[in-house]
Parts: structure tokens; sequence; C-alpha cells
């Protein structure tokens, strides 16, 4: 007894450890983005002199620090994001949602045609940035919000696809033949019987998909350097030049950018779980 409960003692420790260790490099961002220009390269975790300076020129007014360079605010930044994110987590969720359901009822492309999907999540992004700029450019998409949504899927969608195939292998086919006898066409039959079924699964899909999109910097970097469709990650690199780095703003909009992800995963992570253990457990 004693001995199970010193594994678990030890065993609690070393989880905490790992996590503190994971977490300090976050810890040092936040307490950075408080310290003003003077205190950026201290070795002190604590600011001595704590400022929100950073904070305000970040999302109000934007900063000048002399030869170090400037950057503008970052809201129209932050609505870019917001609204290829939004987009990208509904139209890959359903897209990926009626191709999983063709995979699944119909064994669409016989049974090497999931993995070949998944595969394609292993591509590097950089083997397909020159195509990419070429086609978006030919069709008049380049450096806007409309390009990104285009080209993103090529990200999210094989990854959504994967997080239908278990939800709707978990719903009784029978549900959806009976349907059918009364009258409903194939169409009806997934739009109202199979998505309602796999909420769950649509919901942890859209999630994901919204994370992969607010993440991406490659992609954005080449196909939206301009500021009518910049995201945020390319919007950071406003804060790195010839003459240095801005430590304080930089670190001010690495906790912007990053607070409404951690919100959302805290608040749904329940449903990522459930999501994700889908179709697992019979």
């Amino acid at each position: 007894m004693k001995r199970a409960h010193l594994l678990t003692i030890v065993s609690t420790l070393v989880c905490w450890l790992i996590v503190i260790l994971y977490l300090t490099p976050f810890i040092w961002m936040i307490s950075t983005s408080f310290k003003p220009i003077g205190e950026w390269a201290t070795a002190e975790l604590l600011p001595r002199d704590p400022t929100l300076k950073n904070y305000f020129e970040v999302l109000v007014t934007g900063g000048i620090y002399g030869v170090r360079g400037h950057f503008p605010p970052i809201g129209r930044y932050l609505m870019n994001s917001l609204i290829v994110s939004i987009c990208i987590a509904l139209i890959t969720s359903i897209l990926g949602a009626m191709t999983a359901y063709a995979i699944v009822r119909f064994r669409a492309g016989g049974t090497l045609f999931a993995n070949w999907i998944l595969s394609l999540r292993m591509i590097p992004a950089v083997a397909i940035l020159y195509p990419l700029v070429v086609l978006t450019r030919a069709i008049g998409l380049y450096n806007t919000i409309g390009g990104l949504i285009l080209v993103y899927p090529i990200v999210t969608l094989p990854i959504t696809t994967w997080f239908m195939i278990g939800p709707l292998k978990n719903i009784p086919k029978e549900t959806e033949e009976a349907a059918m006898l009364d009258g409903c066409s194939e169409w009806e039959v997934f739009h109202k019987i199979v998505l309602p079924q796999a909420a769950g699964g649509l919901a942890t899909a859209a999630i994901f998909a919204f994370l992969f999109s607010w993440a991406e910097f490659l992609i954005p970097l080449l196909l939206a350097p301009g500021e009518a469709a910049m995201p945020l990650t390319v919007f950071a690199a406003y804060f790195s030049n010839q003459y240095g780095i801005l430590w304080g703003p930089l670190a001010a909009a690495g906790v912007v950018i990053s607070l409404p992800v951690i919100v959302l995963a805290i608040a749904i992570q329940k449903y990522i779980i459930r999501g994700l253990t889908m179709g697992f457990v019979r």
C-alpha cells in the first residue's frame, strides 16, 4: 500500500515537472509583455517596473521604437485571422463530414482512399507553395482573404475527414434505411439524420480546423504578405527587423494571439476528448 502511495506521489511530481517545463516559455512571454524597453534583455522573470505600454501599443496605437522599427495596431490582423479561421472551420468540417460519409457508407475510393487522404496532411506546405502562389495570382485571389480560404483546406480537410470517420461509423445504418423508407432522399438523410447524430465529432473537426488555421504561418507568409489579408501569425514578423527585435510588443502580441485559443480549448476540452475518442471504444 505504501509502495503504491509512493508511486502516486512520484508520478504526480513528474507530471507537474513536465507541465512546468512546457509552460516556462509561455510564462516568460507573459512576463516579458509587462516589461519596459530597458528590461527586455534582463534575465529576471518578474519585471521590476511593470507596464501596460506594450499591450496598449499592440492593441490600440501601434508603436515606434526609434531605429528598432515600428508596427501598426493588431486589430485589423486579428479580424483577418478570425474571418479566415471561422470560415475554414465551417467549410472543412462540412466537407470533411461529406467525404467521411462517402468513405464509411459507400466505400468511396476503396480501402486505401482514407489513408491516402490522411497522407496529404504529411506533405510539407513548402512543397506546394509555389504552385499555390501561381494559382492564386492567376485567378486574382493573391493577397486576399478569399485566397487564404481557398487554400487552407489543403491543410485542414484531411484531418477533419479523419475526425469524422469514427463518429459516422457509430451511427447505425438502420436509422438511415428507415428514413429512406419514409421517403427521404440520400441528401436529406445526410443532413437531417446523420449530421445531428454526429454533432460531437463535427464540433471537434471544426475546432481543430479553426486551430490549424489560426496557427498557420508559412502559407499566409507567401500568399498574404500585404495588410489587406495578413493574419496574426504573419503580423508578428513586424516585431523583428535588421535593427533588432521588439521583445516587449512581440510578447504582448504573442499573448493576444494565444489567448483566444487557450480560452477556447479550456471551454470545450471535454467535447474535444469525446470527439477524439469516438469510434475507438465499442
